[in-house]
């Protein structure tokens, strides 16, 4: 879906309070989100929203380890009644927030629901930043190609609705739209060598730089996570004593790219560099000069 138009999304405040029941609406989408906290869905569960078709997050952090962001993912012919059943589940105990998406008119069918959840969960296992807790891919469904667009709209649009109610869960990494220019940058430390190219949002490390094996027993959970992801995604591959990126990857931030690379946090600004040495932090300063 193109960015370049702007869009209007309605929240709505069940009870006034931005922590509780939320809805989210796009304008002339038939599609809705409600957000639930799991503390209000036994008040929340007889609600018309959630008497329907429909997909359904539980959202939540793994309980030793915080920073270990999870998600499920789920469809249902009657949305509160397999929530129930979820929240009964002990392996279901990490959920604290439910988001379900619906339809106002009523014409989101289970046909519909399970397309979106085999999209759904092909796109997440791509995520950094969430760990699915599914067990099982979705059902591979064939629609009409009429409809398959109808419902590719739909997700285009929950992509846009998830991060407005706090979580980008459908982001995925993925090569940048837009590089900005052409020079690479370079970061040596010790026997590591990565190179890098800055994008619109970030860093790209290119393939063929290294990651250290080892890491800080004290480095970031955040850090130590997405290193772990960049292995199991085989986004990075085991070469002798270090990890090698096999494919381009991009980091929020230069820092964030030195840290997950040596193991331990590191000023990133300060250690990219360009060819004539000079770092990221000092080529900012030069352009600040007036």
């Amino acid at each position: 879906m193109s960015n370049s138009r702007g869009i209007t999304i309605t929240n709505y405040l069940a009870s006034g309070d931005p922590e509780g029941v939320v809805f989210a609406f796009i304008s002339n989408w038939t599609g809705q989100a409600i957000k639930i906290p799991r503390n209000l869905f036994a008040d929340s569960k007889n609600m018309p929203e959630l008497n329907r078709p429909g997909i359904y997050f539980l959202l939540g952090q793994d309980e030793e380890n915080p920073d270990d962001k999870l998600v499920y993912i789920g469809e249902a012919n009657l949305l509160k009644e397999r929530i129930i059943q979820h929240l009964r589940d002990n392996d279901k105990s990490f959920a604290e927030t439910i988001i379900c998406f619906s339809s106002k008119d009523e014409n989101l069918t289970v046909s519909h629901t399970k397309y979106l959840e085999e999209k759904l969960i092909s796109h997440i296992a791509l995520s950094t930043e969430y760990r699915m807790r599914n067990k099982k891919e979705g059902s591979l469904i064939n629609l009409p190609r009429m409809v398959q667009d109808e419902m590719d709209t739909y997700f285009d649009y929950m992509k846009i609705i998830l991060p407005s109610m706090g979580y980008a869960v459908l982001h995925v990494n993925q090569r940048p739209t837009k590089i900005q220019g052409d020079e690479l940058y370079t970061l040596q430390v010790g026997p590591l060598k990565a190179v890098a190219k800055l994008t619109t949002n970030g860093i790209e490390v290119q393939p063929g730089s290294d990651m250290g094996k080892k890491q800080l027993a004290s480095f970031s959970g955040s850090y130590s996570n997405l290193r772990l992801t960049l292995q199991e995604k085989g986004i990075v591959e085991e070469k002798e004593k270090k990890f090698v990126f096999i494919q381009p990857f991009e980091f929020p931030s230069p820092s964030t790219a030195a840290a997950v690379i040596c193991g331990y946090s590191i000023n990133g600004r300060a250690s990219w560099k360009n060819k004539a040495g000079k770092s990221l932090k000092d080529l900012e300063e030069e352009k600040m000069i007036v």
